[in-house]
């Protein structure tokens, strides 16, 4: 299960993926994965897409 205080460290952790693997697979920008992680970007478009690019099923 993620944590939901910051899912992207989990995300991380759990894949492997360092954040510039991230955003080749995701198509975000480093800056945007940092946010989503932080909490300031509040955007579940692009935290979805970027769960379904590291191959996290989302429910």
């Amino acid at each position: 299960m993620m944590n939901v205080g910051n899912p992207i460290t989990e995300l991380r952790k759990t894949t492997g993926y360092s954040l510039e693997q991230l955003s080749v697979i995701s198509g975000l920008t480093e800056l945007e994965i940092t946010k989503l992680g932080s909490g300031e970007l509040k955007d579940p478009v692009r935290l979805s897409r970027l769960l379904t690019a590291a191959g996290i099923k989302q429910a």
